[in-house]
């Protein structure tokens, strides 16, 4: 039974991405997104901030959170097309199972706008993150994929039918990931401390957990309605 449980949630993590993977929509979505974000930062900011460790910081995470709230959208999207999540309800498996898949593929979907995100930066801002900060940012963009993805599917299955979904969900989902996005800022700082480090990431571990355990707990009653 056990085993598949977990068969479930790779199979449709591997659906989601296959799917990704021939149309490239939820991708180049977000990768204009994101990369539009970091530009005009570049023009706007790029002259006046001097401090280039909070300029870099500040577009990377609004280029992650702006790039994959569209990405998650678009992603759900294709889910209301032809009933597609209506046949995949109709499944004999657990609907939790449903609901981990689909944020582990959207977790891969945020860690890769996390990557080109990065890739952006430092092109358009001129700015390299030290190498204790990329060994950092390693272990802080899963976390904060995994987190952003639990919340964002939920909230997109939630609004599936809704004609207003695509500007609805930036609305209501970047409140509820603030906690993400203030680790992340924080876990990118050049001089952070390592008690502080430890502070945040356990702030952001907590969190994910708890998001988690409600939209696996919530997700068949959410599908439901």
């Amino acid at each position: 039974m056990r085993g598949r449980y977990f068969r479930t949630i790779y199979e449709i993590a591997r659906k989601d991405l296959i799917v990704e993977t021939r149309s490239k929509q939820t991708i180049n979505a977000a990768f204009v997104f994101a990369f539009l974000i970091i530009v005009v930062f570049s023009f706007v900011f790029g002259e006046r901030v001097e401090d280039r460790d909070i300029l870099a910081r500040g577009a990377l995470w609004l280029a992650v959170v702006f790039g994959g709230a569209v990405g998650l959208s678009h992603a759900v999207a294709l889910e209301g097309q032809n009933e597609a999540i209506e046949g995949l309800l109709l499944a004999p498996v657990d609907r939790s199972a449903i609901y981990l898949g689909k944020v582990i593929s959207a977790a891969i979907l945020i860690g890769f706008i996390s990557l080109l995100s990065l890739f952006f930066v430092g092109i358009f801002l001129g700015y390299a993150f030290e190498a204790d900060s990329l060994l950092l940012l390693a272990l802080v963009v899963p976390l904060v994929a995994i987190g952003f993805s639990a919340v964002g599917v939920l909230l997109s299955m939630l609004m599936l039918h809704s004609p207003l979904q695509e500007s609805l969900l930036p609305v209501l989902l970047i409140p509820l990931v603030i906690p993400v996005i203030l680790s992340g800022t924080a876990l990118t700082q050049v001089d952070i401390a390592t008690a502080n480090a430890f502070e945040w990431l356990q702030i952001l571990l907590v969190y994910d957990l708890l998001v988690l355990i409600v939209g696996w707990m919530t997700f068949e009653y959410v599908v439901e309605e």
